[in-house]
């Protein structure tokens, strides 16, 4: 394996961050293990259950809530330790899996998820500034595209794996096995030792934070087409599941595999997108990015059965891996020197906004509309904020470290 990194990463690799990268990557291998058994099943197995659309909006809408409160979470969890602020939500949220088996109903069913994302919702912040402390600047991206990849090929064969087996035992004890091995990746996680002295981030003011918006004309037209465009594939996500299962009937193995098929595109594109971001920039690429992802709704818009949806997971999985790459290199390249937590804050308040208003949409509209309309509209939605990203503008280059003077500790 380490022959495999060196060669990777194209430059010697010291044994403190070969120890570093083998811990971070087993990690990321046990978390695809959870995710593959466990998070593409979520809202079909609540619909499953007997979950009526407004409760599946809400198993779909759950991981968005909480970043509504995205400036003050901040600042509450800026002192914690950021290995620390990695583990115990890790192993507190997965935790809820566990208690799966005694979920026979939709509501313990709903707490127990919404529960999972308020909890491991709080990790992605520590996460973050272990990566910048861990690694150099000069292999980092190239290693996070290497662990991401680990992530997505262990996901894929999980898929696979939980829609053969949640067709042999119930889903809730496949879900709990999953919770054991995301589990098992916080503990392996807790083994990275970063450097003794780390930065801390520096307070969020929301009041700044909106003001920087509105002084920002070139960022506030990326939120607002970022903002559309999403809100437009938060509008679907809740019909997905009522269209597999109640339309289309799909079996719990062509919901893994969809999951799957979306895995598998992280893992070839990932490192694509990472190039073409280099090459041109973030902004350019994600004008890419929701071009072919405005093709998802259609696909599930004209599908005639499950097998033919599987198309969508092509589409989404390509998307998905660009959007997560392409949104923090925009934010980091449009935030002045000082400033990279407001700009990416305030972008994951944005996401928190539409996550939590578009699925109850989507579940009051249902019952009046059907879910094949649901992606009409959000097919409108999403080519509305795709040629609004066409208008927005490059950032300019700057060799500036975005990241500005930080205490320490």
């Amino acid at each position: 394996m380490m022959t495999f990194l060196r060669r990777w990463l194209r430059v010697p690799i010291p044994p403190k961050l070969r120890a570093s990268l083998q811990i971070d990557f087993l990690a990321a291998v046990l978390y695809g293990a959870f995710g593959g058994l466990t998070l593409p099943f979520i809202p079909v197995m609540g619909r499953r259950l007997g979950a009526t659309p407004l409760q599946v909006s809400l198993l779909v809408a759950a991981p968005a809530i909480v970043l509504l409160l995205s400036l003050w979470i901040v600042n509450a969890v800026r002192p914690v330790h950021p290995v620390q602020l990695v583990i115990w939500p890790s192993l507190v949220g997965r935790a809820m899996f566990l208690l799966m088996p005694f979920a026979q109903t939709p509501v313990p069913y709903l707490v127990l998820v919404v529960l999972f994302h308020a909890v491991s919702s709080v990790n992605t912040l520590g996460y973050a500034q272990v990566m910048r402390a861990v690694y150099p600047d000069n292999v980092r991206g190239r290693i996070m595209a290497l662990v991401k990849i680990g992530m997505a090929t262990s996901w894929v064969l999980a898929s696979l794996l939980g829609g053969q087996l949640t067709q042999i035992v119930p889903f809730q004890w496949v879900f709990a096995v999953g919770g054991v091995l995301g589990m098992a990746s916080g503990v392996v996680f807790s083994r990275i030792r970063p450097p003794e002295r780390l930065e801390i981030p520096e307070p969020i003011d929301p009041a700044v934070a909106w003001r920087l918006v509105r002084e920002d004309g070139a960022y506030r037209r990326f939120l607002m087409a970022f903002f559309i465009y999403g809100f437009g594939g938060w509008l679907i996500s809740p019909a997905i599941p009522l269209l597999l299962v109640d339309e289309l009937h799909a079996s719990n193995f062509q919901v893994g595999l969809l999951g799957a098929v979306m895995a598998a595109m992280w893992t070839i594109s990932f490192y694509s997108w990472g190039a073409m971001i280099d090459r041109r920039s973030a902004t350019d690429t994600l004008k890419v990015v929701f071009t072919i992802g405005a093709l998802t709704p259609v696909i599930y818009l004209l599908a005639p059965s499950a097998w033919i949806v599987q198309l969508a997971g092509v589409t989404d999985g390509l998307t998905s891996a660009g959007i997560d790459l392409g949104w923090l290199a925009a934010a980091l390249h449009y935030a002045p020197q000082g400033q990279v937590l407001h700009y990416v804050t305030l972008f994951n308040t944005s996401v928190g906004i539409r996550g939590a208003t578009a699925p109850f949409i989507t579940g009051t509209l249902i019952p009046l509309i059907g879910v094949r309309w649901i992606f009409a509209i959000g097919a409108l939605v999403q080519f509305a904020g795709m040629l609004l990203m066409r208008r927005v503008p490059a950032p300019p280059e700057t060799d500036a470290d975005p990241y500005g003077p930080a205490s320490t500790a």
